[in-house]
């Protein structure tokens, strides 16, 4: 290969020469056989940024093993497992540039080295990193952090047994009067997909909230069980995350991205939902709803569950009782 020597002030014939080098390190030296480009004319060692690059890699592959720290693709791995370099680099409070140089090989510092072990080893970190910093992430990679939270801590057991056990105590506390059910929950997610085309998961959480409340308001009992909190972007069923696993788990629905103006997920129904589940009175309710948001876009219908007053005079993540029914805007 031919480079320019500014020792011979022209370009020459190259080789590659073992070399015997002590590089510095954090402060430490370490011994390695170094690859180096030379001059065949006058010896001149030149520039190689592959070869240097190489050689680099090499002396901090030997402090990794000295001092046990996590290889780049290990950190690579570690930020794959949860999201995208700007999620995991904000749970972190870090700049996404300093992730993006220790996943290309560049040594953390000793207190982010840290915080990659506990992120690997320690479940519970996860969960602590969001519910520090998760308000800073959009809505769909907060759902999936959460998901992520909620799978490290499953029992092995069946998803609808989970959500049974998890939804029983809204119904022990007196949140609300009916039992889960997961098989009105799943036709309800079906009907719903089936009348609104290209169904996002944010209008989805605001209709499952229409048609339990509206029930309340007109027969005194909510139809699926769940509990709704209150969320930035408008009333939610808790543990939407839980519902969306179990109700893909089970092949109810499915996912796939929206293309559109923001991030999120369509609902895709799997088979015809089971009308017969309903009564009449719960039939016509879930239908009243689905038609009259139809035409509401996810963000306008965000907007318009802000105004009801059972979201208006509770906080943030605060249960919103089923004693705003009545107030509801639909009839």
């Amino acid at each position: 290969m031919k480079k320019y020597c500014d020792c011979c002030q022209s370009e020459q014939e190259t080789q590659v020469i073992s070399k015997r080098e002590t590089l510095p390190v954090r402060g430490e030296e370490f011994e390695t056989i170094s690859d180096i480009r030379v001059c065949t004319i006058c010896g001149e060692e030149l520039f190689d940024e592959e070869l240097d690059t190489a050689n680099l890699e090499r002396v901090y592959e030997a402090y990794r093993r000295k001092h046990n720290f996590l290889f780049a693709i290990e950190i690579k791995q570690i930020r794959e497992s949860i999201g995208s370099g700007r999620t995991v680099a904000t749970l972190l409070g870090w700049s996404q540039a300093t992730l993006v140089r220790y996943e290309g090989g560049a040594i953390p510092s000793a207190a982010h080295h840290e915080q990659l072990l506990r992120l690997k080893n320690d479940p519970s970190y996860l969960k602590y990193l969001f519910d520090l910093n998760g308000h800073k992430l959009k809505e769909r990679d907060c759902e999936r952090i959460q998901a992520i939270i909620n799978k490290t801590e499953l029992p092995d057991q069946g998803p609808v047994e989970y959500l049974n056990k998890i939804f029983a105590h809204f119904y022990n506390t007196g949140i609300t009067n009916v039992e889960f059910d997961f098989d009105k929950l799943t036709a309800m997610v079906q009907l719903f997909a089936q009348y609104n085309h290209d169904l996002v998961k944010t209008k989805l959480q605001k209709l499952l909230y229409y048609a339990d409340n509206l029930n309340v308001k007109r027969y005194g009992y909510p139809i699926t069980g769940l509990a709704f909190i209150h969320h930035h972007f408008g009333p939610v069923p808790a543990h939407h995350d839980l519902i969306y696993w179990a109700l893909q788990t089970v092949g109810a629905i499915d996912v796939k991205p929206y293309d559109g103006p923001y991030e999120g997920e369509i609902i895709i129904p799997i088979g015809e939902c089971d009308k017969e589940l309903f009564t009449d009175e719960e039939l016509d309710v879930i239908l009243t709803v689905a038609n009259y948001f139809k035409d509401f876009t996810a963000t306008r219908i965000s907007d318009f569950s802000h105004k009801e007053k059972g979201y208006v005079e509770t906080e943030q993540k605060q249960i919103i009782p089923f004693s705003y029914a009545d107030s509801l805007t639909l009839n």
